[in-house]
């Protein structure tokens, strides 16, 4: 048994003085309203996104008990008399308001636990808790979870212990506890008035729950009223709910509290490489949080922050910082990923490196499944149901040794352009050599200011053949590594070319069906992947512009760093742009795949998200309406279930006097580049004869943003890092900092709900071409499929 198997250890009650209970008042009812948006969505149009859990699901209270409860052992000593709890059953019936329902249930679940606790430990069973399951009355306040701000406020909370070691918690006045740290939290309770029967809320504060407890895996949750209850099983593949029985039928509570003791299979409640936290000021100065030691692989990293915590319902990535000594830090990303997925994360990345250290890609110091303390998998409860959207998923980790900051934290833009640049070359060179095709280049996942643990060069060399990089073409130095300027994340939407990678994919067909999902990042996504067909309607699908060409010190740089032979390759005649001329083929006709061009157009929107809300420093800003309405329709780009009009289309149309409306006045010389490569960015390319260079976007974008940072010469544009400009006319002093998804791999901030997610549509469910019918046979234009996928 390895360290990371052994037995967890019980969480210790902590003082209650040592914690700040400030929790914000009020409760969420029912299931937030992204979950169920993206429920409906995905349950009427067939989109599926990975990071939302399935419709709750109702089930029998047979099935609910075989499926999901620990089944009574056998032997009269586990034969509850039910006599024993009459009393206290008959007192809950007959409350006559919500409050008076509360030290009746708790008497009740005690007795239920003490019993089931006792006949356990006497019959010799190894619990994983020494204490029993203490149910106490928290109706007064929320819970506390340092660092996490949350706003439920279950009625009844369960925990490991005695009433003794829980008295700093108890309040005479009120005669019920409060500010129970939610990291001894293992279970929680709601109850509502006679009439009302729905489970919403005790399903949301499940949830809730396991945002908290980054150690557990599922959590179970009990919801009841006077006349009744129903028991709640939630982790990563969704909520299952037993129906509403009464009071009188306690066979469905005893398994609840059974379950708790003894899981039953596949129930995952404790993951034992994470251990119990301790409390430690935020580094951000924002009061207090926990801090988790994570075991793995023998290898103990301790005082863990966790800066990105998810939605709790879907994929649920969590991410961790490790700070060792001297440099020696690590990114502990921990992930729930669907067994159906045809490509993993950490096979990609090992792939990548395979043959030295690329420059420019999160490097890897160890990755596998997490085990339970069986040595088994976790993994989510129920089997995979295509049928009724069920996923079944493995909790998988990733320990990355890189690290980086967003875009829109870089001091200034010449800084910008430069990772820019060399995160297009990266990109190009991973498509090339490694056929990898990385398909969500966004905020979360293009990073500036590199960083690498030491662990991650130790016994290793960097590939022989390395991508020119921006300073070394301007015949400037730098302090990284592998002089690249950028960094890039995340391959968890990723897909390889090579065959061997290709898991449970036989076919070019199959290869074709998973080009043809739908992937990305809403704000970031390529228009033609947002709607899963080919770009039409509009004059603009066959607007193609010639390739930029360069002159004097920019030309000259160009080609001696890469040679005149690339430079003349990409050239155009007069008759051509990109290498083709536009046909006559309807794009109807042509099913639509994921191409390279479509992850440079994501670079695209991001670099007008970032530009668009960059505020030099020092300067002040008076927001215009064409920025506000700019910015909007980045921010409130969606992906349709349906034919839809693409709302930032508008800022390709924006010609250089109305970019330098839009961008802030200081900043108006980026206006020429930005109206440049929205030109370039505009067309549909699989409508070219011949077939342009599948780097063709990428040549386009590397010509215009070389000849930009030349023409800057010696001067840049110092930026606000992190801070935007005003977004709202209510923003306070003009100032707000930049709505961000918590995904830096550099900063030690409050991990937060992330805004937006990424929308995977899948093989099961995904929109099909009108004319393919689902199936991708032959025709006339089989080209548009593989047209970049050969050698």
């Amino acid at each position: 048994m390895t360290e990371s198997q052994q037995p967890r250890t019980p969480s210790p009650v902590p003082d209650a003085k040592s914690f700040h209970k400030d929790g914000a008042e009020g409760d969420w009812n029912l299931i937030p309203s992204p979950m169920k948006q993206n429920i409906l969505i995905r349950n009427r149009k067939g989109i599926e996104n990975s990071h939302m859990a399935q419709k709750p699901e109702d089930v029998d209270v047979a099935s609910f008990m075989r499926e999901h409860l620990t089944p009574r052992p056998a032997g009269k000593n586990h034969v509850v008399p039910h006599s024993q709890y009459r009393r206290d059953i008959q007192k809950i019936k007959s409350a006559k308001t919500e409050a008076l329902l509360y030290a009746p249930a708790c008497a009740l679940l005690n007795k239920v636990s003490k019993r089931i606790y006792y006949t356990y430990t006497k019959a010799g069973n190894a619990l994983d808790h020494a204490d029993p399951v203490l149910f106490l009355d928290h109706h007064t306040g929320p819970p506390v979870a340092p660092g996490l701000h949350l706003r439920d406020k279950p009625d009844i909370v369960g925990v490991f212990g005695i009433k003794k070691s829980m008295a700093g918690f108890f309040n005479k006045k009120t005669i019920s506890y409060t500010g129970v740290p939610y990291h001894c939290i293992i279970t929680t309770g709601e109850f509502k008035p006679e009439e009302n029967e729905r489970a919403g809320q005790a399903v949301s504060y499940a949830c809730q729950h396991a945002t908290s407890r980054l150690d557990m895996p599922g959590v179970y949750a009990l919801f009841a009223n006077v006349e009744g209850y129903r028991i709640i099983w939630f982790d990563a593949s969704g909520v299952v709910k037993s129906p509403f029985v009464d009071w009188d039928q306690l066979a469905l509570l005893e398994g609840y509290i059974r379950s708790i003791y003894i899981p039953p299979n596949n129930h995952h409640l404790w993951d034992p490489t994470i251990s119990s936290p301790v409390i430690l000021p935020d580094a951000m100065g924002k009061g207090s949080k926990a801090h988790w030691t994570i075991t793995y692989n023998g290898e103990e990293y301790n005082d863990c922050n966790p800066f990105f915590i998810p939605h709790a319902w879907g994929r649920r990535t969590t991410v961790f910082m490790y700070e060792g000594d001297d440099h020696d830090f690590a990114v502990i990303k921990d992930a729930y990923r669907d067994d159906a997925r045809r490509f993993e994360e950490a096979t990609l990345i090992k792939d990548i490196h395979s043959n030295g250290i690329f420059p420019g890609v999160v490097r890897l110091l160890d990755s596998g499944n997490v085990n339970a303390k069986d040595d088994s998998a976790i993994v989510t409860a129920r089997p995979a149901d295509l049928d009724n959207n069920v996923i079944h998923r493995t909790k998988k980790r990733l320990i990355m040794g890189s690290r980086g900051s967003k875009l829109y934290e870089a001091k200034s833009v010449k800084d910008i352009l430069k990772a820019v640049y060399d995160v297009l070359e990266v990109h190009r060179a991973l498509l090339k050599r490694r056929r990898f095709l990385h398909r969500d280049l966004s905020m979360h996942n293009v990073l500036i200011y590199p960083e690498h643990s030491k662990r991650t060069t130790e016994g290793k060399e960097f590939i022989s053949d390395p991508p020119e990089f921006i300073d070394e073409i301007l015949g400037e130095s730098n302090d990284y590594d592998d002089r690249c300027r950028a960094l890039l994340i995340d391959a968890d939407n990723s897909a390889s070319l090579k065959s061997e990678l290709m898991a449970n994919i036989a076919t070019t067909e199959d290869i074709h069906k998973e080009l043809a999902l739908r992937t990305g990042t809403p704000r970031y996504i390529a228009r033609s992947v947002a709607s899963g067909r080919l770009l039409s309607g509009t004059r603009s699908t066959k607007d193609f512009k010639p390739m930029p060409s360069l002159k004097d010190e920019a030309k000259e740089m160009y080609v001696r760093a890469y040679g005149q032979d690339t430079y003349d390759s990409y050239e155009d005649t007069s008759e051509r742009c990109h290498g083709g001329v536009a046909s006559s083929w309807d794009p109807e006709d042509i099913p639509f795949i994921h191409r390279p061009d479509h992850d440079v157009e994501s670079v695209f929107w991001l670099l007008s998200a970032v530009f668009i809300l960059a505020k030099p420093l020092g300067k002040s800003d008076e927001p215009t309406p064409l920025f506000v309405q700019a910015w909007k329709r980045i921010q409130d780009h969606s992906i349709a279930a349906t034919d839809y009009d693409d709302d930032r289309t508008a800022l390709l149309d924006n010609d250089i006097s109305r970019w330098k409306k839009v961008l802030h006045p200081d900043l108006a010389s980026l206006a020429p580049l930005m109206f440049n490569l929205g030109d370039h960015v505009r067309p549909e390319y699989a409508l070219l004869d011949p077939r342009p260079h599948p780097d063709h976007l990428h040549e386009a974008f590397r010509r215009l943003i070389l000849e930009h940072i030349i023409s800057m010469g010696d001067t840049d544009i110092a930026l606000e890092p992190g801070i935007s400009r005003r977004v709202a006319s209510d923003s306070p002093a003009g100032q707000v900092r930049l709505p961000r998804p918590p995904t830096d791999l550099k900063r030690k901030a409050d991990g937060e709900v992330p805004a937006e997610g990424h929308v995977r549509k899948s093989k099961r469910s995904r929109i099909p071409h009108p004319l393919s019918d689902g199936v991708l046979s032959a025709h006339l234009h089989d080209s548009a499929y593989v047209w970049y996928l050969e050698d």
